[in-house]
């Protein structure tokens, strides 16, 4: 009787202000609207129309304990939701500089892995506060979610957590407004997370609709042709070489199976660029970390009491593979293409921050925590190349001006932490193309864009 009583007034309610829009929804909301596709002919037109056609009421139209009712027929999707993918396989003149690099990464790995995962052991760059439960900002979200057992993670307790790092992540809470990240800070919804207790792994949960936002949304897409747009390849290449982990992590947990082998040809091998912007990625890296040994307070460092992690630091920083010109190479390439008259460092800046804002839509804890340390390491690492106004030059006296290579406990951490996941996804891509049968000779064994790029 109720579901015709309101169908009965469903025509004069559309057709009504503002506020009687409102109560349509209520009565939506609260389910006394069975089969809500069935009735939405009677709300084109009139005050309600605009109202229901927004994202907050077709979210409404989800009664409880109902499948998710989508009218698609009042408003279209966004081009990004069905937009061709982009590719980062960018054959300028930087692709043999990178190339070098990567030759060189394969070749003499040396001590550097081993000193990247002893680190990662250490409490300090090890527990990193998240907040699970921020929103997603940039689409509807919710009926998605991964609700495998796969997706969960457990937060440290608190008796676990070594007091100092609450004590100086609680200290180091001051942040640029238009800085290149802001991490999450200690609170009562924000949760601390070891990474040793909780790899990431191959939980099934499926985020293609988020890496479409960020490749669509995020990445450049303007003049990628123009030679003076190397700055915004470099931005894009470091995000394919951001995903490129991710898949290195899943196809490693699937482990050398004939699946393991497909996914791997499908995300890495058949992927234009995705190998070798990996190991651009991971050189980038390394030329922050050995760029921040330069600053004054690397030596000052305490690492919250651990005297077994400045041996390390400091054995990591003077490698041989770290000062070689080969990997340096990637470095100086960012820094020159950040001196061109079209660079506009505040754009970069822009982008990473967005790429930490939606971790949000990411419905899987696990990889929302993990991601959010990649994100937070990939900031850093432009930070300390190409500082706050994108050449560290001396636009402000030096006293006036933040120090770039000055990063607090959570940024310091996420860069080792991000540098030991490149180097462990580095080393998956060579065991797996082992494992594929490929010619492990090869300069290069990325598949090849079906037209090069002109610039």
């Amino acid at each position: 009787d109720s579901s015709r009583a309101v169908a009965a007034v469903l025509p004069q309610l559309a057709a009504g202000p503002v506020h009687h829009a409102h109560m349509l929804l209520i009565f939506v909301q609260s389910g006394a609207l069975e089969g809500g596709a069935a009735q939405c002919s009677a709300l084109r037109g009139g005050a309600a129309a605009g109202l229901v056609s927004s994202p907050a009421a077709q979210h409404a139209f989800r009664p409880p304990g109902r499948s998710a009712v989508r009218l698609q027929e009042w408003a279209a999707r966004p081009a990004w939701e069905s937009a061709d993918m982009p590719t980062y396989d960018y054959r300028n003149q930087t692709f043999p500089v990178i190339l070098a690099g990567m030759r060189r990464c394969r070749e003499d790995r040396g001590a550097i892995p081993a000193l990247l995962e002893q680190l990662v052991e250490r409490d300090f760059f090890s527990y990193f506060p998240v907040n699970l439960i921020t929103p997603c900002m940039y689409f509807p979200s919710g009926d998605a979610g991964c609700e495998m057992a796969t997706c969960e993670i457990r937060a440290a307790r608190e008796r676990d957590i070594p007091p100092a790092v609450i004590a100086r992540d609680r200290e180091e809470y001051n942040f640029l407004i238009d800085g290149w990240v802001s991490k999450d800070m200690p609170s009562d919804f924000t949760e601390y997370f070891d990474l040793r207790e909780s790899a990431s792994r191959n939980t099934g949960y499926n985020g293609q609709r988020v890496w479409r936002f960020i490749h669509t949304n995020l990445c450049f897409q303007k003049r990628l042709q123009q030679e003076e747009m190397g700055w915004k390849r470099d931005f894009n290449r470091l995000v394919s070489g951001m995903h490129a982990v991710v898949d290195c992590e899943i196809i490693e947990d699937i482990g050398h199976t004939e699946e393991g082998r497909c996914e791997y040809r499908r995300r890495l091998r058949d992927e234009p660029g995705s190998i070798l912007n990996l190991y651009y990625a991971y050189m980038l890296t390394l030329s922050a970390i050995r760029e921040v040994s330069k600053g004054p307070s690397f030596e000052s460092c305490a690492y919250l009491g651990d005297a077994s992690i400045p041996p390390l630091m400091r054995a990591l920083t003077s490698d041989d593979l770290l000062a070689s010109d080969s990997v340096q190479s990637a470095a100086a390439s960012l820094r020159a293409h950040a001196s061109s008259p079209d660079f506009a460092v505040w754009k970069l800046r822009l982008r990473t921050r967005h790429l930490k804002l939606i971790m949000g839509c990411v419905e899987c804890n696990v990889c929302k925590v993990h991601g959010t340390v990649l994100v937070i390491g990939l900031a850093s690492t432009l930070q300390v190349l190409l500082g706050d106004d994108g050449s560290r030059d001396a636009t402000q006296p030096a006293e006036e001006r933040p120090d770039p290579l000055k990063l607090d406990r959570v940024s310091l951490g996420s860069l080792v932490a991000t540098a030991a996941k490149l180097s462990r996804a580095c080393a998956t891509v060579e065991r797996f193309r082992e494992f594929d049968g490929e010619d492990l000779s090869q300069a290069y064994f990325g598949a090849p864009r079906p037209h090069a790029d002109p610039s």
